[in-house]
């Protein structure tokens, strides 16, 4: 076992963080390891910027990171939920998801959305350079109201001297039911909250872009972190729901890999 092993675990928990939104075993990057049967990941960090429950985004947070995948078709994780690799060639992975979707955070007087689910259909496609491009579109399923939201990503990876360096820039959007329900303040609830009634429209909410750094300690160990900036976008930018038109996220990972031969 070598530590492109430790690498692929940390590359695989660091880009399904929400400082990426992005789908860690549907992206095809030249691998970096060799195929396995199954593989199991378990680590943990501290990050800033994402919380599950929506109350301390603002704050730092201890994340637990678990995940597990077979042949690199079927994965499960905390983050991504559920996935299926329907296509998986070396260049291209197309497939679905029943992910999470997180809370928006409690408001007194408002009826914010809980912890839901998403459903989700995704595709990317690997270039020259090893850039990969591609996206995902995933709707409430969970009877919250939640609308539909899309996402669309452009990155690359390579091995540095240091460790897998990953870099994205994104764009993410939504229709107008998921903008209000997590953005918007309706008139029955403005009085109760304290805040102006807002009512946005749905369209692209945001744009980023993340650098992520993995490093192997050893064969199966290994430490990462990521630093991303999102712009706010459209009617969410101007939300009383939020306190700025723009978020830092930031975190630092650690991981152990298990797994199978090949």
């Amino acid at each position: 076992m070598s530590s492109r092993v430790a690498l692929a675990a940390l590359a695989a928990a660091l880009f399904a963080l929400p400082a990426a939104s992005a789908l860690a075993q549907s992206m095809p990057y030249e691998a970096v390891e060799a195929p396995t049967t199954w593989k199991v990941d378990i680590g943990g960090g501290v990050v800033r910027g994402f919380s599950a429950t929506g109350n301390t985004s603002d704050e730092f947070n201890f994340t637990a990171w678990g995940s597990a995948s077979w042949r690199d078709v079927v994965y499960a994780n905390g983050l991504d939920g559920l996935g299926w690799n329907a296509v998986k060639r070396d260049d291209m992975r197309m497939g679905v998801q029943l992910r999470p979707r997180f809370a928006a955070g409690d408001i007194e007087g408002m009826d914010r959305p809980d912890l839901g689910a998403d459903a989700a259909l995704y595709a990317y496609k690997r270039l020259p350079g090893n850039i990969v491009v591609g996206g995902r579109i995933q709707h409430d399923v969970s009877g919250d109201d939640a609308g539909l939201e899309y996402y669309a990503s452009v990155g690359h990876q390579r091995v540095t001297r240091v460790g897998l360096l990953q870099t994205m820039g994104y764009v993410r959007g939504g229709n107008d039911e998921r903008a209000q329900r997590y953005y918007g303040v309706t008139a029955a609830e403005a009085p109760g909250s304290g805040y102006a009634a807002f009512e946005p429209s749905g369209g692209l909410s945001g744009v980023g872009a993340v650098v992520m750094l993995a490093v192997p300690i050893g064969d199966r160990f290994g430490m990462g972190g990521f630093i991303n900036y999102e712009q706010r976008l459209g009617d969410l930018k101007d939300s009383p729901l939020v306190e700025d038109d723009h978020v830092w996220r930031a975190g630092l990972i650690g991981v152990v890999r298990f797994n199978s031969g090949q």
